[in-house]
């Protein structure tokens, strides 16, 4: 009898052995295809992600899965072209560029390349319309030039690289003196024709007490951006601007130079524009002609007489 018992009491111990051990089995593979804690979703869940699972929602965002029948289709495709030792993973590879140096020229008549607007465009984070935009570059201004990726152009945009659709933009050689000129100029931009128009310096070259800047003829709007952009003192009238023998004299349109001006007229010096580049001209004609504006230099480079390239180092002598 007692030993059916001990056989009885050895069989229920080991029945009760697999039973547990069975459980344990069950609750960890349980364990195992649920979601952990802290929010961290399974990866081997089939379960859809909820609103409320933002952490691996935005984790899909930034790294979708690789398609090699889709290459061409992501928004940073164009990035691949950025400079090796600059070049990150994601948008803010472009960010990164900010740690640049840039080194700006040394004096106002160092020459330097730049990318100059020939419509209003945007200065983007990156070579892409996807990518956020830094500023507009007005037409007829510019920015220092870096290098060429594609259809865009990097460029130095105050503290940063930033990038400009080529389409819309040309290259030039300039300094600062010359920008400062053209800036000048531009600033202007409206303001009305008036013949006979105050000038801002007088007949003995100093700064006139008369001088108001609400209007120009087209020798004051000439002298003004010139004196106050590069501090060249130019004469009073077209006649007096062309005795300006300073600088380099220009004979031939094909020539012409991101700012330099030059003389037009049927045989005779009539008119005087500033030139700055691509065939775009920064002038005012006359009342009916319009205000301070940008115009297509076309109506004007046939009746070309000479231009001039100011000697932007001596600024103390009034021509």
């Amino acid at each position: 009898m007692k030993k059916m018992r001990f056989v009885f009491c050895l069989i229920g111990a080991l029945l009760l052995l697999i039973f547990v051990f069975s459980a344990c089995s069950f609750s960890d593979d349980l364990y195992n295809k649920t979601v952990i804690s802290n929010g961290f979703a399974n990866l081997y869940s089939e379960t859809p992600l909820r609103e409320s699972e933002p952490f691996l929602q935005e984790e899909q965002r930034e790294t979708p899965p690789f398609n090699e029948n889709e290459v061409g289709n992501s928004p940073f495709e164009e990035q691949q072209a950025e400079p090796p030792s600059l070049q990150e993973e994601g948008e803010e590879s472009i960010p990164a560029l900010t740690s640049y140096i840039y080194r700006e020229p040394s004096t106002d008549t160092e020459p330097y390349t730049a990318a100059c607007a020939n419509a209003n465009v945007r200065v983007r984070k990156g070579p892409s319309t996807s990518y956020d935009t830094l500023s507009v570059l007005s037409f007829g201004d510019s920015l220092p030039y870096l290098w060429h990726e594609g259809e865009w152009l990097a460029v130095w945009a105050g503290d940063r690289v930033g990038y400009i659709n080529a389409n819309y933009a040309f290259l030039s050689s300039t300094n600062r003196a010359i920008e400062k000129t053209i800036r000048a100029g531009l600033n202007k931009l409206g303001t009305p024709y008036e013949w006979g128009a105050a000038r801002i310096l007088n007949g003995k070259g100093e700064v006139s007490p008369y001088f108001t800047g609400n209007s120009f003829d087209c020798s004051s709007f000439v002298q003004y951006c010139y004196y106050v952009g590069c501090g060249i003192k130019l004469g009073n009238y077209t006649g007096s601007q062309a005795d300006y023998t300073v600088g380099k004299i220009i004979r031939n349109y094909a020539d012409l130079q991101r700012g330099d001006f030059y003389f037009t007229g049927n045989g005779t010096i009539s008119h005087v524009v500033i030139y700055i580049g691509n065939g775009t001209l920064l002038q005012t004609y006359s009342a009916n002609g319009g205000p301070v504006s940008l115009t297509s230099d076309e109506s004007w480079k046939g009746k070309f007489l000479s231009g001039r390239r100011p000697n932007l180092s001596v600024i103390d002598q009034f021509c």
